[in-house]
């Protein structure tokens, strides 16, 4: 039961972090924006709360595993801490334009996901 219960409230997590995500507005290519959102569950089972960063810039500062700041909109620097469970995707370094993104629940669980924005896809030959 108690396996199902954890389940249930990670899958709840996960809709309500992506359902978060497609609702934040996209920037134009060649600029940066910095968003944040919280959505709060109330209703059957526990109520819960989960708080939303998100901004694209220019990294500025890039430690693997550690941190990365990234230069946003007004050129205000904004520093994220990352762990071992960060997603990143490409190649990041100082200079590259990125999408970072931030979300913590109730519980303290976090995710960090960061990934180039702005990059044209390569067509496969």
């Amino acid at each position: 039961m108690k396996r199902n219960l954890a389940l249930a409230m990670a899958l709840a997590f996960g809709f309500v972090t992506v359902a978060a995500m497609a609702q934040q507005p996209q920037p134009t290519p060649g600029t940066s924006m910095a968003t944040e959102s919280t959505t709060k569950h109330k209703g059957p089972g526990p109520n819960t709360k989960v708080k939303t960063q998100t901004v694209v810039g220019t990294v500025k500062e890039y430690e693997v595993g550690k941190k990365i700041v990234v230069v946003g909109p007004k050129k205000k620097n904004y520093s994220f801490d990352l762990d071992q469970n960060a997603g990143v995707t490409g190649d990041i370094a100082a200079g590259t334009k990125v999408k970072v993104t931030y979300t913590k629940d109730d519980n303290g669980q976090k995710v960090t996901t960061i990934a180039p924005y702005g990059m044209k896809k390569k067509k496969a030959a």
